[in-house]
């Protein structure tokens, strides 16, 4: 009779699954503070060392001190927090929109070329359009709003999606495909529980650089598509540039790198998490 393992040992080994899963991500992002330990004390001492005036480029402890500031002090419709939590839910609501649309939309593109041969030269023609340049269209079509705002980001999230859910089911073994039409599996069964697993790396690249490209748009939108709002972190840049407050937009810049560096790294974290239970469940 086969000895079943017991809850302690399952446990454990559980935990040094996770481990062997999050320390990896544990180092580079210790790497990575190095690094950056080591650019902010650059930026000071080249401040210190030549004079550069704080109205042209202030040192790391005045930008602090200012973020310091915005948490208890309003500009325009709130303090540092209600800023950055306004941006969070615009590109966030364009961020999903692209995910929900983009991967279903490249997964069908990549089993079913009639699919492909309708979509892709309208696809060529919107994703070798600039993101930006949606902006006017974007005021015209949603007014000076949130909905202005998120389509921009969707419009930047949205190509690499789709295009890496395509090609991550073209990539997928076609012997795993035949197997389950073999078996009976319909198209939404072969697409949703045989390729999207098999194609998760890919996929979950398109996710990474989409979110990359959103959260480049996500200034754009809040300063061209969203002229009247008075939130979001490209509001303070905006406010900093036409008050000749360098600590106020450069902050507003710190500000948006950390939060973009942390939702990149979040994504890595989900895709390490993912990846080994696609596997375990085939």
């Amino acid at each position: 009779m086969k000895n079943e393992p017991s809850a302690g040992a399952t446990l454990t080994r559980r935990r040094f699954e996770l481990g062997n899963l999050i320390l990896p991500l544990l180092r580079q992002a210790g790497v990575w503070g190095i690094g950056l330990a080591f650019w902010i004390f650059l930026w000071w001492g080249v401040v210190a060392a030549f004079g550069v005036s704080p109205d042209f480029l202030p040192t790391p402890w005045q930008v602090t001190d200012r973020l310091v500031w915005l948490t208890t002090h309003s500009i325009g419709e709130g303090m540092l927090w209600t800023h950055a939590g306004w941006s969070m839910l615009r590109f966030l609501s364009g961020f999903l929109f692209a995910a929900v649309f983009g991967i279903p939309l490249g997964l069908l593109m990549g089993h079913d070329r009639r699919v492909a041969y309708l979509v892709n030269p309208l696809f060529e023609l919107f994703c070798n359009v600039p993101p930006i340049a949606w902006a006017p269209f974007s005021l015209l079509w949603f007014g000076a709003s949130f909905g202005s705002q998120t389509f921009v980001i969707f419009t930047a999230a949205f190509p690499p999606m789709l295009m890496n859910a395509y090609y991550g089911i073209r990539m997928v073994d076609q012997d795993l495909i035949n197997a389950a039409r073999m078996l009976g599996a319909g198209p939404g069964t072969i697409v949703f529980r045989v390729g999207l697993p098999a194609a998760t790396p890919i996929v979950a690249a398109g996710l990474r650089i989409g979110l990359a490209n959103g959260w480049l748009a996500l200034v754009g939108a809040e300063i061209i598509a969203g002229p009247g709002a008075l939130t979001g972190l490209g509001y303070l840049i905006l406010v900093g540039q036409q008050n000749l407050q360098a600590t106020l937009a450069v902050g507003a810049m710190a500000m948006i790198g950390v939060i973009g560096a942390s939702l990149d790294f979040a994504i890595r974290l989900l895709e390490r998490v993912v990846k080994p239970l696609n596997w375990k469940s085939r």
